[in-house]
């Protein structure tokens, strides 16, 4: 992984932490700041690093380390790296250096690992944020469903169970119903309760 992967990455975990109560708008706008900001940190990044990379590609040491390396990819039948390249490891390991070496694979995996949770956090903040809206819709779909019922003279009720009930709210109070295979009472108060199958009765709680 290289200095531009590793800015995304922490830049994907910034992204997964904004707030999720904004709206779908709002949320776009967020992210394009932050990538605009990400963006501009990377091209920073990148020019710090072209600029001691340049530096020391002038370096005579480095220079007979690359002829070095070269002379031994090509006696191996490999590609070398080029130029730029090795020299950007140069720096990055010290010198290709056995502590370096050590410091760069050790640096690599904590970029890969980083990079893995900011993904994960990226997807769920984009899984929460689907969630909430999905939320409103239903909210708001139910909302006019309801509606549509107390155009129809009918409002919606909680069993004890759970269940639903649609029920007409133009009984009169102290009057017993039978509806739809169902016994209900509404008692002075205005208080509406199914009878159970113990022949007790049970409040229903509206919606």
């Amino acid at each position: 992984m290289n200095l531009t992967t590793f800015l995304r990455s922490a830049a994907a975990l910034l992204i997964s932490a904004l707030p999720l109560a904004a709206t779908a708008q709002d949320y776009g706008a967020m992210v394009q700041r932050s990538m605009a900001a990400m963006n501009a940190n990377i091209a920073r990044g990148q020019q710090m690093v072209q600029g001691i990379v340049q530096q020391r590609m002038q370096d005579p040491q480095v220079q007979a380390m690359y002829r070095q390396h070269v002379a031994q990819a090509q006696a191996s039948g490999r590609a070398p790296m080029d130029y730029a390249n090795f020299t950007y490891y140069y720096v990055y390991t010290n010198g290709y250096s056995a502590q370096g070496m050590a410091h760069m694979r050790s640096t690599e995996a904590g970029n890969q690992a980083r990079e893995r949770a900011a993904w994960q956090g990226l997807q769920q903040a984009q899984a929460q944020r689907a969630q909430a809206q999905q939320g409103l819709r239903d909210g708001y779909y139910a909302n006019q469903a309801e509606a549509g019922r107390q155009l129809m003279g009918n409002s919606s009720y909680q069993a004890r169970d759970g269940s639903a009930r649609v029920l007409p709210h133009t009984w009169q109070r102290n009057t017993t119903h039978v509806h739809q295979g169902q016994t209900y009472h509404v008692d002075a108060g205005g208080q509406y309760y199914q009878r159970g199958a113990d022949g007790w009765w049970y409040p229903l709680a509206a919606r």
